[in-house]
């Protein structure tokens, strides 16, 4: 079961404190549960216990340690697999087979970085006669993990086990739409008999504040991000004064290209889940098709075709084919991106006002 309300985890103990948000269906727009909201000074905290789990443990010196620990992460994750699923469909809004399998690939990622734990090398070269050069890999510091909606157990656990393998420590911020999908994650990261207490650390939260305060935070050494353009740009030059290494994966805006001698058929059978994976609402999706000429229209009436037989509805109905935008306000960007295509060009699919 969920913790609800959804609480920060700070040092190796739950802390309920800040005020109640609400986590809603985005299918049906029901509520689903709810967790307390972060503030900087829960941010700081946390990143102090992280600092302190850093130079105060064995961690970043005892890669079986890490090794051990994250394969324990993973077996807890793995037998809570259908409840996190579960909880993605209902607060994501995936389809369960989407749902299941982000949730199966983030507990491989776990197991691969578990196993380079311990595969973690240096190097030695002879530079004269008698002197060696010595190259030693050590861990960065803390990481502050900034966590998107889209993805949340994937791209948790693909900045998560990386962080872990190398000897950081970590503060974590989920997004504040899927908060109660993060709270069981961060149950089965507690329950590993032999991760050092703030190793892991997370916070919930409130606005921007808490992002705001991990960027700027001094015992915060590396930020990873996942999400906007624009974010990431205020990411880069607030973390600028503290010398933070940054990690940014932002907006893309993939292509597919289909030649004259390509089967039709099969790019729009291809290209439907292409685009429409996750509802298209992850920076892979295909998000426009470059035609050659002289296929133009034939491609045009397939895909058209194919698209218009996606069956769309709530995650948790067997017949769906694509589940909920996130929210209303998603919504609602979305819907001004279509006025704008149809002032631009010619719209030849469009679903229900």
């Amino acid at each position: 079961m969920t913790l609800d309300p959804a609480r920060h985890y700070i040092g190796g103990d739950w802390i309920g404190d800040g005020p109640l948000g609400h986590s809603l269906n985005p299918a049906t727009l029901a509520p689903l549960g709810q967790y307390h909201s972060g503030s900087a000074n829960l941010a700081n905290t946390a990143a102090a216990s992280a600092r302190a789990a850093f130079f105060g443990t064995d961690w970043a010196h005892a890669p079986r340690l890490r090794a051990q620990a994250m394969m324990e992460i993973a077996d807890r994750l793995e037998a809570a697999k259908d409840q996190i699923a579960d909880l993605v469909v209902a607060e994501n809004g995936k389809i369960r087979a989407e749902a299941l399998g982000e949730t199966m690939a983030a507990i491989s990622e776990t197991r691969y970085y578990a196993g380079l734990a311990r595969d973690i090398r240096g190097s030695m070269q002879e530079i004269t006669p008698g002197s060696l050069s010595l190259f030693h890999r050590e861990a960065a510091g803390v990481a502050g993990i900034i966590v998107p909606w889209n993805a949340p157990v994937t791209l948790l656990m693909r900045s998560l086990a990386p962080a872990l393998a190398a000897g950081c420590t970590a503060v974590i911020k989920p997004a504040h739409q899927t908060p109660l999908v993060h709270a069981r994650i961060m149950q089965a990261i507690a329950e590993a008999p032999t991760l050092p207490k703030g190793v892991v650390n997370s916070i919930n939260e409130n606005g921007i504040e808490v992002g705001q305060a991990m960027t700027a935070s001094p015992d915060i050494d590396v930020i990873s991000f996942t999400g906007s353009s624009r974010t990431g740009q205020a990411i880069m030059a607030a973390a600028a004064p503290t010398l933070k290494r940054v990690g940014l994966e932002l907006g893309g805006k993939a292509p597919a290209v289909i030649f004259a001698d390509a089967d039709l058929d099969r790019a729009a059978h291809e290209l439907t889940h292409g685009a429409l994976a996750m509802a298209g609402q992850i920076c892979v999706a295909a998000a426009r098709f470059l035609v050659h000429e002289s296929v133009a229209k034939e491609f045009e009436a397939r895909i058209t075709a194919a698209f218009q037989a996606v069956r769309v509805g709530p995650g948790d109905r067997p017949d769906s084919q694509m589940g909920s935008l996130i929210d209303m306000g998603n919504r609602a960007r979305i819907e001004r991106l279509i006025e704008q295509a149809g002032d631009e060009g010619e719209i030849i699919l469009r679903g229900a006002p």
